[in-house]
């Protein structure tokens, strides 16, 4: 139970930490030196400025809990990799697509729907990939350690 807190607690952090730069770099995009913490839609939808402000905080939180506790489906030792990194996909794609509706991070309608799915998908699978081949390179270096004492230990015993 103290890892879940702690994992969720963290994913927290980070998120909030994550949508701080966001909004950060979309109000410099925008350039009209106003700071934007959230959509401005969000002040209609949830009724004002501090509606909208605790609906993307709420939805930053949630999402960060979701993140930092979906790492241990990675622990799970039972579970191919395969099956981990489907489920993975499958709760953080959901949780983004959801957040992401409430807080108006893409449009409303099918079209907007289908674009952050892919933005997502792209997004995942490039950060799967790079997670995947620094594995891959820690299991070849362990390996090739292995061996060279396997050789050196064959070597002495003649």
């Amino acid at each position: 139970m103290k890892e879940i807190v702690k994992r969720a607690l963290l994913g927290i952090a980070i998120s909030l930490a994550i949508a701080q730069i966001i909004t950060l770099i979309v109000s410099l995009c925008i350039h009209n030196g106003t700071y934007y913490p959230y959509y401005p839609i969000l002040e209609k939808k949830y009724g004002g400025a501090l509606g909208a402000m605790c609906v993307q905080t709420l939805v930053d939180i949630v999402y960060g809990i979701i993140f930092g506790v979906s790492t241990f489906i990675f622990s799970k030792d039972r579970w191919s990799l395969t099956r981990q990194t489907i489920t993975h996909f499958l709760l953080i794609t959901t949780s983004c697509l959801v957040g992401g509706w409430l807080a108006y991070w893409y449009p409303h309608k099918l079209s907007g729907v289908l674009i952050a799915l892919a933005e997502y998908v792209v997004t995942y699978f490039i950060i799967w990939f790079c997670i995947y081949q620094s594995y891959k390179k820690s299991i070849e270096q362990i390996n090739n350690r292995t061996n060279l004492m396997h050789s050196d230990q064959q070597a002495e015993s003649e």
